[in-house]
């Protein structure tokens, strides 16, 4: 028990947050809703929906249908009150699934949909990767896979655009899975049971030297001539996958005529057969993609997806085929800031009103509502203060001008405007038709 004389240490609590999440001051949330509001009107361009989810779902979905590295090693999971094993969101697509198959009869095909869920993974914070994040995921069922992967492509590129980007300064790189699985069966006759471990290994290729790439391919078993082939294989052409894989060549055919009319609708060679490119999660079935930032501070990998056509059929339902992507915003921010697209933002405030005394309380807040009123932003004043301070401080939030009634204008039933680019000051009547042609030279200015 504490006694009076006994003195009570008193613990300050921290001000940093959970390692690897974000505060969201203002400014930042500014520039992530000017990137939002972005990626929102493109993916509605292509005629796609938004949707979302629970950020928490029974551990067994993640199980099921995420990769084994994000289960085993990065899910937060935890027991609720009734015992059941749930776990946070480290992902949408497997939530999107489960809805997709939930009312898979009552939806009409095509199913374009997209989402910006924040998502978390307990891994280790480094540049582009965060344990909290949000993703934007874009996918599409039930159409042509043709079609679909042209289009999916499309939207990925069209996003970047919308940022700011030019098709220089990124690339995207296209394999297909059947390829790879054709090349590893037929030609490598590696075992099936090896499969897996080659797909694992080929997905980490490019962060590997040659030498430590061939040493692990020697823990699995694999000979020099299989070896060979494999990097032969690697450095390919698509035209030299097609004669290599000869009459088991479709899959690189069919991905040649995607990459042949996304190269001709962008009027470019931004997108790139690479057999390297295998994408980690076991669930993609198809064509498999990354998009990467051409910047050499910043030359990595932003963000992939692929065709995944046995993703719904896992709930009981009829298979429903369907490709898709997952962006994190980290990604986009950290590829608009290498390329010096990150816009210098503002508040986005048109108007301040500004008041002289105690006794002009009323007077300012009836020149507010007239403005709101005309959809202006106003911000109203909440502290008296010197004329030149609030004009400094008109000037920081952003804000055209600022408006008034003094002694002269409250005599003559005006109220004044002071424009801050050119320090011009003109009146209007304080009634409908001056408010009106006040906010038509605000639209203006």
């Amino acid at each position: 028990m504490v006694n009076d004389n006994q003195k009570i240490k008193k613990t300050n609590l921290s001000t940093q947050g959970y390692r690897g999440t974000r505060d969201f001051y203002p400014e930042d949330q500014r520039l992530k809703n000017y990137v939002y509001t972005k990626i929102h009107t493109v993916l509605k361009s292509f005629g796609y929906e938004e949707y979302n989810g629970p950020i928490v779902e029974h551990l067994e979905l993640y199980a099921a249908k995420s990769s084994e590295e994000i289960v085993r090693e990065q899910l937060y999971s935890f027991k609720d009150k009734g015992d059941r094993v749930l776990a946070i969101r480290p992902e949408m697509t497997p939530t999107l699934a489960r809805m997709v198959a939930a009312k898979q009869r009552e939806l009409p095909r095509p199913i374009r949909w997209y989402s910006i869920p924040t998502c978390m993974r307990f891994e280790r914070p480094q540049r582009g990767r965060l344990r909290e994040f949000d993703q934007l995921n874009v996918d599409i069922f039930g159409g042509n896979p043709l079609d679909e992967d042209i289009e999916i492509i499309l939207t990925a590129i069209e996003v970047l655009k919308s940022v700011g980007a030019t098709l220089e300064q990124f690339e995207v790189k296209v394999n297909h899975r059947g390829i790879i699985n054709s090349f590893l069966s037929l030609n490598i006759k590696a075992p099936k049971e090896l499969i897996p471990q080659i797909l694992r290994l080929l997905d980490k290729k490019e962060k590997m030297s040659s030498e430590a790439f061939q040493t692990e391919c020697k823990k699995i078993e694999l000979n020099e001539k299989q070896i060979n082939q494999l990097e032969k294989f690697i450095h390919s052409s698509i035209e030299d996958i097609i004669i290599i894989l000869g009459e088991n060549g479709n899959d690189a055919i069919e991905l040649k005529k995607r990459i042949d009319i996304l190269n001709e609708l962008t009027q470019s060679n931004c997108v790139k057969f690479s057999p390297e490119i295998m994408r980690g999660f076991d669930y993609y079935t198809g064509m498999v993609f990354e998009v990467f930032d051409k910047h050499p501070e910043n030359n990595r990998s932003l963000f992939g997806g692929g065709r995944y056509d046995n993703l719904v059929g896992a709930f009981g339902t009829e298979e429903l085929p369907g490709i898709g992507y997952g962006m994190g915003d980290v990604a986009i921010l950290n590829f608009m800031e290498s390329n010096n697209l990150t816009p210098k933002l503002k508040k986005e405030t048109d108007v301040c009103v500004i008041r002289f005394s105690e006794n002009d309380r009323l007077e300012a807040l009836k020149i507010t509502s007239n403005l709101r009123s005309l959809g202006i932003k106003v911000e109203a004043p909440v502290v008296v203060s010197k004329f030149g301070k609030q004009i400094q401080s008109a000037e920081k939030s952003g804000a055209k001008a600022v408006v008034f009634r003094g002694n002269e204008e409250l005599q003559n039933n005006l109220f004044a405007v002071k424009w801050l680019a050119t320090a011009e000051q003109e009146t209007f009547p304080n009634k409908a038709d001056g408010y009106l042609n006040f906010f038509e030279k605000l639209k203006n200015s």
